[in-house]
């Protein structure tokens, strides 16, 4: 009698002459611990060289935008500044009693107080140089037709005349302009405003017309009644730190190096020429 729960079934018993094989390693599944660390170094590689990518256009996205910024704020400036510049000495035209256009005799220049003009000169256009390099401070004015605005906006307080005053307060060109009220900030980020004059002079000496200008600062002007163009000269420097080449460094209006501490900062030039001024 058989006991069959103990007993091997007939079709699991080893035949005579066959040989039990192990299974091999070569069929299982699975990576070893060389084919995993290399899987994992080339994932770092690929995050590593992603992150650097992104961390790159994140700081050339800054400085495009703060470059976009500074050319914008630049136009803003010189258009609110040259619009009054090309105003000065503006006077009013008049119909005389013979029925004559004669110009207006009520502008009088900027406050003689202020620029010091004397002997009943006027001065549409005065400034001053800044202490030790620092900005300057440039004003113009021009006679107001009832309808002027000065710099700020507002209508000036004389009846007579339109007077503004642009200069630097803390990285902000200020203006005061042609009312009682205190000057305001018209741009922020500027570090420098630079001003200089342009005097007709002659070539040689004896010569009858003068046929080009030179360049004054405002303490060697020769004669302010003689100005006949403005050039302006910004520093402006830009919002963040960002700026992915810390060694650049800029000139600055005064021929100055400027290092870089991670601002982007750009310089802006423009000239005016005078056209109410006689030639």
């Amino acid at each position: 009698m058989f006991n069959h729960s103990t007993s091997t079934p007939p079709h699991a018993r080893p035949r005579p002459g066959m040989r039990h094989v192990q299974p091999s390693m070569a069929n299982q599944c699975g990576f070893t611990l060389i084919e995993l660390m290399i899987g994992i170094t080339i994932g770092l590689m690929v995050v590593i060289a992603a992150i650097g990518s992104l961390v790159f256009t994140q700081l050339t996205s800054t400085v495009v935008g703060d470059s976009s910024r500074l050319q914008q704020k630049a136009d803003a400036i010189f258009r609110n500044v040259g619009f009054h510049i090309l105003q000065a000495g503006a006077t009013e035209l008049s119909v005389a009693a013979n029925g004559r256009v004669v110009f207006s005799t009520a502008f009088t220049g900027f406050d003689p107080t202020t620029t010091g003009a004397t002997g009943g000169r006027i001065f549409s256009v005065h400034g001053v140089d800044g202490a030790s390099d620092a900005p300057d401070t440039l004003r113009v004015s021009y006679e107001d037709n009832g309808r002027s605005r000065d710099c700020l906006g507002n209508r000036p307080t004389l009846a007579t005349r339109v007077d503004n005053a642009f200069s630097i307060t803390g990285g902000d060109l200020m203006c005061q302009g042609a009312t009682a009220a205190a000057s305001q900030s018209i741009a922020d980020g500027v570090e420098d405003f630079q001003v200089t004059y342009g005097v007709q002079t002659v070539v040689t000496p004896g010569t009858v017309w003068p046929t080009r200008y030179r360049f004054y600062a405002a303490g060697t002007v020769p004669d302010w009644t003689n100005v006949q163009a403005i050039s302006i000269c910004l520093q402006l420097t830009g919002d963040n730190q960002g700026n992915p080449q810390p060694g650049l460094v800029t000139t600055g209006c005064r021929g100055q190096t400027v290092a870089n501490d991670g601002r982007l900062r750009k310089v802006y030039r423009q000239t005016f020429t005078l056209r109410n001024a006689l030639l």
